[in-house]
């Protein structure tokens, strides 16, 4: 579980000095669900390769990306390693109905 003390750093303090090539990796990396490869981030975002490799090494020298591990990559079929966000990262929310009121609640 996320403090809310966290999320507050990090959207006030953290996100807005990230550089406008470093917001686009970090936010595919938090919202897709699984460590990526640089290869399979490149291609999502349609960017060059030189724009993902220092933006993931620089995000990990913030400490915001983290080293994930190695599989197979599903683009080039190499044996690579993977990249996943590190927290804060929100689960998405969804709202329940409870009588008449609305309540968001954490997935």
């Amino acid at each position: 579980m996320i403090h809310d003390s966290s999320l507050e750093i990090f959207l006030k303090k953290v996100y807005p000095n990230l550089t406008a090539r470093q917001r686009p990796v970090l936010h595919y990396l938090r919202n897709v669900g699984r460590a990526r490869t640089n290869e399979e981030i490149k291609t999502a975002l349609g960017v060059p390769i030189n724009h993902i490799t220092g933006r993931v090494k620089e995000l990990r020298d913030l400490g915001l990306v983290i080293d994930a591990g190695r599989r197979r990559c599903e683009i080039t079929g190499n044996n690579v390693h993977v990249w996943a966000a590190k927290h804060p990262v929100l689960p998405p929310a969804r709202e329940e109905k409870r009588g008449k009121e609305t309540q968001a609640t954490l997935l």
